[in-house]
């Protein structure tokens, strides 16, 4: 081809339709979702979007596969693809390396694609896979910084790719039928069990191990090789809920991380195995859009328990424990019996819960001393609590994806964080006595 990007010396148009051997998956795969960015615009800023570019409408978009470079230091680096998005004022180029069901990246092939992108002066190397990740800059394997300076690095999963495909379709981003027709044969296809798009299943193998050390009361040590698998595969599994409520919402659920452990995958996996070595727990947050707080999450191994609970503050503007909590249940329509409510109160006080069935017949049992005091900060949760699923490498994912949507739709979708009345106006007492004498003068004559 006479007009392929200068890095190339030889490359294909990404086809809709590749003609590629039956065992080439990760070439089909590839060369399909490549050839729709520049095909259906909203898909392309959504994707692109992570790497920092901003698709415009005069954006021009270029997919490549079956590629080749100019310089190539080695006959095995054979990226599957390239994207060119050329604006005004800039070129941007990557090259885009593809896996499908349970093959991972590997980090010597990544680090020879991010030499050869120096090599070529191509701007950076995106990665897909069926591993997750919290963001599309943290890669799933681990290189040394020296690495990550030839080239960016970015990260798409194929469940998120599929989730973004949702929450266009949900939000009606697509108007041209023909692009609403293609974004709706791509969503057929991520979703079809023989593609090869996996989401995450089960915890590692270590799982039941570490849950039965944890009933034994040993001690977990943070560095041990089982507690970083644990807490690696809670960390995939939380940015697979959080796709998986992404769909459930139709918005782009977010997994809270740390300001300081942001980037730092490596630090994000230290703390994590802090938690789970000193308090036998799992824990996360997620971010959704306009909810009244963050979803927390938490996995107690010795109570082989799942919690899910949002705190809000308490309204000021009630002054008895029991008006605030009925400023609260009048919020939650459900009385499923996994819910509880949770009162922090000021001072030492230690925090208080009773399930949402009890507090309708009784707002004040959640202070059972009758103290007086007044909660400041109310907090909703749904506790599963099933020690046989609980200690299953599967049925643990499974229960805990099925408590994230019930405890949205009992909860998440209905809480409304309080807010201060506007101020009332000051009656100027002065020009009220002297409104009153005039109308008193007024009423005499």
């Amino acid at each position: 081809m006479s007009d392929l990007p200068g890095m190339l010396t030889q490359g294909e148009t990404a086809r809709l339709f590749p003609v590629l051997a039956d065992t080439s998956r990760e070439g089909r795969m590839a060369s399909i979702f490549l050839s729709l960015l520049p095909t259906i615009p909203s898909l392309a800023e959504t994707v692109l979007g992570t790497t920092g570019l901003r698709i415009g409408k005069r954006t021009q978009i270029e997919t490549y596969t079956e590629i080749v470079l100019n310089d190539l230091s080695e006959v095995k680096n054979r990226p599957d693809g390239l994207i060119v998005v050329r604006s005004a004022k800039s070129t941007w180029t990557a090259l885009v390396e593809a896996k499908i069901g349970k093959a991972e990246l590997d980090a010597d092939q990544v680090s020879r694609y991010l030499d050869a992108a120096k090599a070529n002066r191509i701007d950076a190397v995106v990665t897909i896979s069926n591993q997750f990740v919290a963001r599309a800059d943290v890669s799933p394997v681990t290189l040394p910084k020296a690495a990550l300076k030839k080239a960016a690095l970015f990260h798409w999963s194929w469940t998120w790719i599929k989730t973004q495909c949702d929450i266009i379709g949900h939000q009606k981003k697509v108007e041209d039928q023909e692009q609403v027709f293609l974004l709706q044969e791509f969503q057929r296809l991520l979703n079809h069990p023989t593609t090869g798009i996996e989401r995450f299943t089960q915890m590692g193998p270590n799982w039941k191990d570490v849950v039965q050390a944890v009933s034994n009361q040993e001690t977990l040590h943070r560095t041990s090789t089982e507690v970083e698998q644990t807490v690696s595969a809670w960390f995939q599994e939380l940015r697979d809920m959080s796709l998986l409520l992404s769909s459930h919402v139709g918005q782009n659920v977010t997994v809270k991380v740390e300001r300081a452990l942001i980037g730092d995958s490596l630090a994000r996996l230290k703390e994590g195995c802090k938690t789970l070595a000193e308090a036998n727990m799992l824990t996360g947050s997620f971010v959704v859009p306009a909810a009244a707080s963050d979803i927390e999450v938490c996995a107690d191994l010795m109570r082989r328990s799942i919690i899910f609970s949002m705190k809000l503050k308490a309204p000021q503007d009630r002054k008895s424990t029991k008006a605030r909590m009925n400023w609260l249940l009048r919020m939650l329509r459900d009385d499923d019996p996994r819910l509880a409510v949770r009162a922090h109160w000021p001072g030492r006080k230690p925090p208080t819960q009773k399930d949402v069935a009890s507090l309708r017949l009784d707002p004040d049992a959640i202070d059972p001393d009758r103290s007086g005091a007044t909660p400041h900060a109310l907090e909703v949760l749904l506790i599963d609590v099933d020690a046989k699923r609980f200690a299953g490498r599967r049925t643990f994912i499974e229960t805990l994806e099925a408590c994230s949507r019930d405890f949205y739709d009992l909860v998440g979708q209905n809480l409304r964080a309080w807010q201060a009345p506007p101020p009332k106006p000051i009656r100027d007492t002065t020009a009220a006595t002297v409104e009153a004498d005039r109308d008193q003068e007024a009423g005499g004559d």
